[in-house]
């Protein structure tokens, strides 16, 4: 859905009431900036900022978490390689005086109309439930704190409401960035002497539901929040592992448990998909996966970005490798290109000034030089006598695993350990610039949020782990950050691991039925929707052991 770069009147301040966007680009000794309607010098006497008021006042009440760095977030609308940060609104007054003068300008009530300009109806609303449940969360806790987190939360809103797309997506990250920061205010002091995650880790039993395949919970206070996480331990020699498309389940109704359980003993969500990105065209459409899909030995989309991906050969030998575009031959017409030269949204918006072709999916949608590179797709490097036109097929080979060709593969990424070792290595995995899902490419929180995730990992003895830690429930389950689940995944015997899509799209079903809790809503101990997102792509295990008909 396209951008407006419109910005809605009702969010613009008055000339006593906020701060209007600046201009991003340095200012000059003596000039003026304005804000609120009125232009106010550039000099020592203005000099304090908001920032400054709301630290001195938590220092002044006994204040011990640290406020100025989760203020400072979110200051600038290009946070990788855009201008520099606009300037923060200067204030002389006191902080009582700010809190009531930022509370006031906005209206909650109607941001959903404002998202709506980027993101679909439902989109908007769901963004907008985050922001208030996270709002009247801070409303409800104690201490100065609390008081200043609102004051940033409601001062940050307003920044992106002002700055140019996109909003919708900053929206989303910051209201889950505020609850973030408030779940380790509140449980950082609660729950000091708590068991740590390992020692949950080591406690937790696993269950064996079918041959091959065993599941585990992992719940309780930790000393770093509430755990709620189910655990699979699956062994690729006895289970079958398949990548499957649920697409037309969801559009029949069908629920993933429903799905998942009429064919498999137990499985997770897959990959990422379009989503909340803005300007998705034909023929990509949302809900298209990003990234590497392969099932049954047939590529549905090729790994048009380099990204950590579970891949399974046709003997069920598992691996996580980042297979790049490269490891495909791509076939256009009558030509082969052996480890063709592509390019993606990380790497650039335009392809080279070469004879090429722009292809999403499996499709060209555009032929000749300098084309712009698909926002899910490549621009890819042809011969100059190549005959091919838009709306021509492509055939794509699968990565290989080892010496043989993957027969299921789906990717997510990044990667999460490596050796053994926690290791998050975002850019070379082609999370950047406008690449999807943008809320990674563009993440401007240094992966401090905590959120429900979902990752896999390997074993040395070949055993496969499939990890669901649930997320947004302020009481059960605080989230984790990537480099959490990294260490989590270590605690549980991997040597190699990787994430996949987590957030709303988590899910885990054993048996038929589902044993993560739902992450869609922000749950702060209040009655939710429990809202559940539909799983587009899955990764299904079924015991090759099947039970004796009587």
């Amino acid at each position: 859905m396209g951008t407006s770069p419109t910005t809605s009147s009702r969010y613009r301040p008055d000339s006593h009431a906020s701060a209007k966007s600046v201009a991003s680009s340095p200012r000059a000794v003596g000039a003026s900036v304005r804000y609120g309607g009125a232009h106010v010098p550039s000099s020592p006497a203005t000099s304090r900022t908001w920032i400054d008021v709301c630290v001195a006042y938590h220092q002044a009440h006994a204040g011990q978490f640290p406020v100025r760095p989760t203020l400072l977030a979110f200051t600038s609308p290009f946070p990788r390689g855009g201008p520099p940060p606009q300037p923060e609104e200067p204030w002389m007054r006191d902080f009582e005086s700010l809190e009531t003068d930022v509370l006031a300008r906005l209206d909650l009530g109607e941001l959903e109309e404002a998202l709506a300009e980027e993101v679909d109806a439902g989109q908007a609303r769901l963004f907008r439930r985050r922001l208030v449940a996270v709002d009247e969360m801070l409303q409800r806790m104690p201490g100065c704190e609390a008081r200043v987190l609102r004051v940033g939360l409601h001062k940050r809103a307003v920044g992106v409401l002002q700055a140019d797309p996109p909003r919708a997506l900053r929206i989303r990250a910051l209201a889950d960035f505020y609850y973030s920061q408030a779940g380790l205010l509140v449980h950082s002091r609660r729950i000091e002497a708590a068991p740590c995650l390992r020692e949950r880790v080591a406690a937790a039993t696993f269950a064996t539901i079918r041959p091959g395949i065993s599941h585990a919970t992992i719940e309780g206070d930790t000393n770093a929040g509430p755990v709620h996480a189910n655990c699979l331990v699956v062994d690729p020699r006895r289970v079958e592992i398949r990548v499957v498309d649920c697409r037309d389940s969801v559009a029949r109704g069908e629920t993933f448990a429903e799905y998942a359980g009429s064919r498999s003993d137990a499985a997770i969500s897959g990959g990422f998909f379009l989503y909340s990105e803005p300007n998705i065209q034909a023929p990509s459409a949302r809900y298209d996966p990003v990234g590497l899909l392969v099932r049954d030995g047939v590529v549905d989309n090729p790994a048009t970005f380099a990204r950590a991906a579970l891949l399974v050969d046709p003997d069920g030998n598992v691996g996580i490798e980042r297979p790049p575009m490269a490891a495909h031959r791509v076939q256009i017409g009558s030509h082969t290109l052996i480890s063709p030269v592509a390019y993606n949204r990380a790497q650039s918006e335009q392809g080279p000034d070469r004879p090429s072709v722009a292809i999403a999916g499996l499709e060209v949608v555009a032929v000749g030089r300098r084309l712009p590179v698909p926002l899910n797709g490549s621009v890819v490097e042809i011969p100059a006598d190549l005959v091919v036109a838009p709306g021509d097929r492509i055939r794509v080979t699968p990565p290989q695993v080892g010496n043989r060709e993957a027969q299921q593969g789906i990717a997510g990424g990044p990667m999460l350990v490596e050796n053994g070792h926690p290791k998050l290595a975002l850019r070379r995995e082609d999370f950047w610039g406008t690449a999807p899902p943008v809320t990674f490419s563009q993440d401007e929180t240094g992966d401090t949020n905590l959120l429900a995730r979902m990752a896999v990992g390997l074993r040395d003895d070949g055993s496969l782990v499939a990890l669901a830690v649930d997320g947004r429930n302020f009481d059960r389950a605080l989230g984790m950050t990537l480099g959490t689940v990294a260490e989590l995944m270590v605690d549980l015997g991997c040597h190699t691991a990787a994430n996949l899509d987590g957030g709303s799209s988590k899910r885990m079903v054993v048996a038929g039925r589902t044993v993560d809790l739902a992450s869609t809503e922000v749950v702060t101990g209040e009655p939710s929707e429990a809202q559940v997102r539909p799983v587009h792509t899955a990764v299904l295990f079924r015991s090759r052991e099947r039970p004796r008909s009587r």
